[in-house]
Order: structure tokens, then C-alpha cells, then sequence
């Protein structure tokens, strides 16, 4: 009978594993279909606009010809200010609250907070971001201040996500290096630190994908399309820098009459850009894990 109910209760789990199996394996399928024909279709229609002088020449007559190089200039240096400012703080907020804040309420309440403003929109962040840097700070530049306003908004994701990366970090780890004398600093920033880049990397990733597809807070605090745009990084409000993400609302919503192909040459090139902040990522982060698995 012991030997009956084994076999019984083996298959059951065998057909549990099966099941759960399948439904993770319908699970990607799912997740994955939708950007295989998203990118395919955005592809499909917007490689005809992309050439040489679509992406390496200024606008002519309103976009309508030439290309959208100071646009794409502009975005790149924005997403790089958004890496500088936000990955840096990021992951130290996400130390000092991983490794050295006191457990208890207080630190709950900070977590679910952190966790809150993940999910705030963003036409907040913009209006919180002109609000502080034009009326409080003064400030008149304005790609600073459109790339500090998404960089606020990916704070949440880079905190959350490189806090949990720090806490899978095995507590024998840190306990066999402090037993071996080694400081706690030196322990959280050595040791403890380089396995969680991993996780720190793919965080930092989804924010910065985030931050350049958005609108609103580079709406809000006036970076309006225009038809010329100064490459200058210390751009002043009044010449409105632009960003591919508004640049393809200004020019869908606004009826300029703008081919439909260029509109889609347009969404490709930020689906490229995507694409590279996610390639080169991927590439650091096997780097940093076979560079790990060595030590």
C-alpha cells in the first residue's frame, strides 16, 4: 500500500510539474506574440522612410523632407543625462536601504512608497518637474530639466528593483566575508554589491526603456516641437528641445501632414534606440555574470 500511494502521488506531481509546465510555456507565448507583430509591423512599415539622410540630416520643410538627426541627437543625450542622474542614486538609496536602514515600520513605509510612486503617471512627474525646476530653482535649461523629470520618474523602478536584487544576495555571503574581518562597507560595495549587478542592470534597463517612450513630462516642461532644434546640450527653454517620443505625437496629433511612411521611420528609430540601451545592457550583464562566476 506505502509503495502504491508513492507511485500515486509521484504521478500526481508529474502531472502537476506538466501542467504548471504548459501554462508558464502559454505564458511566454503570450507575452512574446505581441511584440513579435508589434516590432514586425512597425518594421515593415517604416524601413521604406529609413536612409542616410533620414537619420543623419536636419529637417526640411517642417519634416516633411530631410531627416530628424538633431531630434535623435537630442533624445540620445537626454536618455544618458536620465542614466546619470537616476542610476547613481538609485542604487544608493537601494543600498542604504537594503544594507544599513533599521527594519520596522518606518522602512516598510518607505518601501511601499517607493513602490507607490512606480505607478504614479507620468503627467505628474512633468507638472512636479516644471513646478520645481522653473519656479523654485529657475532654471531656463530645458533638456536638463525634461532628462531630471524622467530621471525622478525612474527612480521608483531603479530603487525597487536594485533593493530586491541586493536582498537575493545570499546572507552567507556577507556573513563569511564579515567573519573574515572585512568591513561592512567593504562588504556591501565588494562583495555584496557585484552579485546583485545583474538584477541593479535590468531594473535601471526597464526604467531608461520606460523613460524614452515617454510624452507628457517633455510636454509639460516645454519642450514643444519646432521645426528647427538646437543640438546645444544647455538648450533654453524658448528653443524647445524635442524628443522622438513627442516628436511622433506632435507630428500624428497635430496633422502636418507628414507621410505616413515617415511617421513609421520615426517609431522605428526609438524602437531601435530601445533596442540598443537593451543590447548593450544584455551585454554587460553576461559580462558582469561570467566575470562573477570566475572570481
Amino acid at each position: 500500500m506505502t509503495v502504491l500511494a508513492t507511485s500515486r502521488r509521484h504521478k500526481r506531481l508529474d502531472l502537476l510539474q506538466r501542467v504548471v509546465l504548459s501554462l508558464t510555456l502559454l505564458t511566454t507565448i503570450v507575452i512574446c506574440v505581441p511584440v513579435v507583430i508589434v516590432s514586425a509591423y512597425v518594421i515593415s512599415h517604416g524601413a521604406s522612410a529609413i536612409s542616410w539622410d533620414f537619420i543623419f540630416s536636419g529637417p526640411v520643410r517642417a519634416g516633411r523632407q530631410g531627416g530628424f538627426f538633431p531630434v535623435i541627437i537630442l533624445t540620445m543625450y537626454a536618455l544618458l543625462l536620465v542614466i546619470a542622474f537616476a542610476v547613481p542614486v538609485g542604487v544608493l538609496c537601494a543600498v542604504y536601504l537594503a544594507e544599513y536602514a533599521r527594519p520596522g515600520r518606518l522602512l516598510r513605509l518607505i518601501n511601499l512608497t517607493i513602490i507607490n510612486l512606480a505607478g504614479v503617471p507620468s503627467i505628474v512627474y512633468g507638472l512636479f518637474g516644471a513646478a520645481l525646476f522653473f519656479d523654485v530653482i529657475h532654471t531656463k535649461q530645458a533638456l536638463w530639466v525634461a532628462s531630471a523629470t524622467l530621471a525622478m520618474q525612474a527612480l521608483a523602478i531603479i530603487i525597487t528593483s536594485s533593493r530586491e536584487a541586493l536582498l537575493a544576495v545570499p546572507r552567507g555571503i556577507r556573513e563569511g566575508s564579515l567573519a573574515l574581518g572585512v568591513s561592512k562597507l567593504h562588504t556591501t560595495f565588494f562583495i555584496a554589491l557585484p552579485q546583485a549587478f545583474p538584477g541593479i542592470i535590468t531594473g535601471s534597463l526597464l526604467a531608461i526603456s520606460r523613460a524614452a517612450g515617454e510624452t507628457a513630462p517633455i510636454l509639460v516642461v516645454g519642450a514643444i516641437a519646432a521645426s528647427n532644434v538646437s543640438l546645444a546640450p544647455t538648450a533654453v527653454v524658448g528653443e524647445r528641445p524635442q524628443m522622438l517620443s513627442y516628436e511622433l505625437y506632435y507630428r500624428i496629433t497635430e496633422g502636418l501632414g507628414l507621410a505616413d511612411e515617415r511617421k513609421w521611420g520615426l517609431a522605428l528609430v526609438l524602437l531601435a534606440i530601445v533596442l540598443v540601451f537593451n543590447m548593450s545592457a544584455l551585454a554587460l550583464r553576461i559580462k558582469i555574470q561570467s566575470g562573477v562566476r570566475r572570481n
